[in-house]
């Protein structure tokens, strides 16, 4: 898991525009955007609400730890604060919109922007991912784990093209991943779309959980 330097993660939240060029002075006064994801939740049976809650906890306390980890920061430190200060876990819980959505359900719920802007519908297609917590994600005693589905996934582009040389398709637009992976999920997001951040299927089963490597 690699590391993150502080400063370069804090700037790059900053708002720029594309094409622009700014002296040191604008760029200090530049908004900041939030990082983080949006995470549906679409199950709502029993004991759901308090396996919801805790999710949420585990998740955001999971994101601090491993933050101060990845920048080798101090909780105390003011910039590591600041940092966490733009972080945003936008949970989503509507039994009467939510409730037994599929991913490609939830896909237009998140294009649409039901129940308002959702996190990075706005910014770079990398990004634009959401979490889900589903039937299995919340009846899981551990919570453990949470889904991440990409919004912009396009099952024809990841069909192989030749299915005589026994290729299988291994991605289909989502993964399992530690609840605790969050920030390495928005790091790696920088530079790379989550079809090469997932671990591969095995015969369309998601067996394997993301852990941040």
């Amino acid at each position: 898991m690699d590391s993150a330097n502080l400063d370069q993660w804090i700037d790059t939240l900053r708002c720029y525009e594309d094409g622009e060029s700014y002296t040191d002075e604008q760029v200090a006064n530049l908004p900041y955007r939030n990082w983080g994801f949006t995470i549906y939740r679409t199950y709502y049976g029993p004991t759901s609400q308090q396996a919801w809650e805790t999710l949420l906890s585990k998740i955001t306390l999971g994101t601090q730890e491993r933050t101060e980890e990845m920048t080798n920061s101090d909780s105390d430190d003011s910039e590591f604060q600041q940092l966490m200060s733009l972080f945003r876990l936008d949970a989503r819980s509507d039994g009467g919109t939510l409730s037994g959505l599929d991913m490609d359900q939830l896909r237009g719920v998140y294009r649409d922007r039901v129940g308002g802007m959702p996190m990075n519908a706005d910014y770079h297609d990398r990004y634009q991912l959401f979490l889900l917590a589903d039937e299995e994600v919340l009846a899981d005693p551990e919570l453990e784990m949470v889904k991440c589905v990409e919004f912009n996934y396009d099952a024809a582009q990841h069909v192989p093209r030749n299915s005589r040389l026994g290729g299988a398709q291994r991605y289909f637009g989502w993964m399992k991943m530690k609840v605790e992976t969050v920030p390495y999920l928005w790091n790696e997001s920088g530079y790379r779309t989550l079809d090469s951040i997932a671990p591969q299927t095995i015969g369309g089963m998601h067996l394997a959980i993301w852990e941040g490597d």
